[in-house]
């Protein structure tokens, strides 16, 4: 994937689509990650890669997460950058708002899944599966 390179994605239906928009820098990658019946902007996460501390040569990565006041949006931010992180070795930046009304627990599930599916179509976009 060449640098200053900008893609979408998008999985789900109706109220339970979420959408990617992927932006490669030449020295990190940016995602912004919306969708429900309200896209919005209620968590940024920023991973930065390191050796893991196992000390074993792997990447492993450094995460500072910004939830806005009353958002958790971080479940969506958070194991994206951090795949991305440590699949791509470089920093990531996510900002995610995904909002479904009066989410029941199940509505939560579903939207994690279709963000686990939503990280694996990026990382194949990036050649990182």
């Amino acid at each position: 994937m060449s640098a200053n390179n900008t893609f979408f994605i998008k999985v789900g239906q109706d109220k339970y689509t979420i959408y990617a928009v992927v932006t490669v820098s030449g020295c990190g990658i940016n995602v912004y990650i919306g969708g429900g019946e309200k896209p919005h902007i209620g968590t940024v996460a920023i991973s930065q890669p390191r050796l893991s501390l196992k000390g074993d040569g792997n990447i492993s990565c450094t995460t500072s997460v910004f939830n806005l006041l009353g958002h958790k949006d971080d479940y969506i931010a958070v194991p994206v950058a951090e795949d991305l992180c440590k699949k791509t070795n470089q920093t990531v930046v996510v900002s995610a708002g995904v909002h479904i009304e009066n989410a029941a627990q199940e509505d939560i599930e579903k939207i994690k899944m279709l963000a686990e599916e939503l990280n694996k179509k990026i990382a194949e976009k990036l050649s990182y599966s």
